[in-house]
């Protein structure tokens, strides 16, 4: 619900309820303020009155109509005219009569929930009754009865209209801004929606046709491998968008580890079934995280564990190498910033790089259990890749293709 409509709304129900209970007060008081014509007369009137507020309030609330306000209007008309029978003179000149509120704040509500020219042409002729009442009363004269209330009476209802319009105006402006500012979230969610694709993009470009590209035009790849036709098809199928399926953690970790271009040692504790987006975030930033090793870290053997607890999964690589400062790695080389850490924020992971200058590094991949994921019982225990399998481009009796990768950040 917009502003303008919260606020036509609250006003019909506030002007609605005002007008009814000062319209009770007043027929409950109207009796014992000594009108002229006695309790005989003002009695039923009182009641009547008191009557038509509740019925007023009811129908505003419920089943608001132009015709229960002209009826009001009616009713405000016809108290006023008769104020010589039910007002007290002396209580009229001094602005104490009972039917002035009433009619007073009929005109006033008028200007909450009924549009400016009708509730003016209401607001006159109001004004004009209790003008002709009060007149008609004795020892009052027309000026006197301009004053007690027929002037005074649309002064309040010009005051009131203003009131409403400002208050409008204010509900407009508020609607204006809220509107911008919901316009600004979108445009900044979509704005961001684009740069995530953007970056998932740029991640498989880099870790498929980039990195196959440079490894043919470096001399090494021959283009005779058994392995380049499947590597290619997966290239082009990465790059098409074409969704990864569902594969467990350990599975994932292998198949990384198998293309692999260092011996690596791999202890699987434990296995979990992962949605397609979470098993190809973990073994394309293993992937990059192992190739990081073979070129960087000047050593020629890594350790990965697989950990499935019960909030998280986490694959940890850890190398003896030379380290370096991740704080000193310059902004345009995207292994393990855009690689690494991006495909893991992708699919609500994280990446953690612990490295220091002579220290060797620790990579760590985190991403948190759902409840769609299930667990199953590992394929096998720990297992490690000898040299000799890694030259071969084997580990888990499958051909595997060399990890081909174009140039990488530490």
């Amino acid at each position: 619900m917009s502003t303008g409509a919260f606020l036509d709304r609250f006003g019909l129900r506030f002007a609605a309820g005002a007008r009814a209970t000062v319209g009770v007060l007043m027929a409950v008081a109207a009796p014992f303020a000594a009108p002229p014509a006695g309790a005989p007369v003002c009695v039923p009137v009182a009641v009547a009155l008191a009557a038509w507020s509740l019925a007023y309030l009811r129908l505003m609330r419920t089943r608001p109509a132009a015709w229960v306000w002209v009826v009001d209007v009616a009713v405000m008309c016809g108290l006023c005219l008769a104020q010589p029978l039910l007002v007290d003179p002396t209580l009229l000149l001094r602005s104490l009569g009972w039917v002035s509120p009433v009619a007073s704040l009929a005109v006033v509500a008028l200007q909450w929930h009924v549009r400016p020219w009708p509730a003016a042409l209401a607001t006159v002729a109001v004004c004009a009754a209790f003008t002709a009442g009060a007149a008609l009363s004795p020892e009052i004269s027309v000026v006197q009865a301009l004053a007690v209330g027929g002037v005074w009476t649309g002064v309040e209802a010009a005051l009131s209209r203003m009131l409403w319009l400002l208050v409008r105006r204010g509900g407009a402006a508020a609607d204006e801004r809220m509107a911008r500012r919901f316009a600004a979230e979108r445009t900044a969610l979509l704005a961001r929606a684009r740069r995530r694709e953007q970056r998932a993009h740029w991640a498989t470009v880099h870790d498929t046709a980039a990195s196959t590209l440079l490894m043919v035009g470096l001399g090494s790849v021959r283009g005779d491998e058994s392995w380049l036709e499947g590597q290619l098809q997966r290239d082009v199928a990465a790059l098409h968008g074409v969704p990864a399926p569902d594969a467990g953690v350990a599975a994932t970790v292998r198949r990384a580890v198998a293309h692999a271009r260092i011996p690596v040692d791999l202890r699987a504790d434990g296995d979990l079934d992962l949605p397609g987006p979470a098993a190809a975030a973990f073994g394309g930033a293993l992937t990059e995280t192992l190739e990081n090793v073979a070129r960087h870290a000047g050593t020629d053997r890594a350790e990965v564990r697989v950990e499935v607890g019960e909030a998280a999964v986490r694959v940890t690589v850890r190398d003896d190498g030379s380290g370096f400062d991740p704080a000193a790695v310059p902004t345009g080389r995207l292994g393990l910033v855009r690689s690494v850490r991006e495909r893991m924020d992708l699919v609500d992971g994280r990446a953690e790089i612990r490295s220091a200058p002579g220290h060797g590094t620790v990579v760590r991949l985190e991403w948190p259990r759902t409840e769609s994921s299930t667990e199953s019982s590992p394929e096998s225990g720990p297992e490690s890749r000898t040299e000799s399998e890694a030259e071969a481009g084997t580990g888990d009796g499958s051909a595997a293709d060399p990890a081909v990768r174009s140039e990488r950040a530490r």
